[in-house]
């Protein structure tokens, strides 16, 4: 969370990014600048990227693993 606790109790795990993005955008002029510190703290929360990669990679795996199977039939 931005607050910088977690649910925890101790820092939470996207703090650093979170000020990272807010030192970006207090120093920057225009919100261009901060589009990769903003990138990185949206992706420590929702992990979207990760997901689509994962994704990706168990279509490859499963679609692997029908035509192995339907070479050995």
């Amino acid at each position: 969370m931005s607050s910088g606790f977690g649910t925890n109790g101790g820092r939470g795990r996207c703090f650093p990014f979170w000020q990272e993005f807010a030192k970006c955008h207090v120093q920057s002029t225009t919100l261009e600048e901060c589009t990769k510190p903003f990138e990185d703290y949206q992706e420590c929360l929702f992990h979207r990227k990760e997901i689509a990669r994962s994704t990706i990679v168990k279509e490859e795996y499963e679609k692997q693993q029908r035509l192995a199977a339907s070479g050995k039939n």
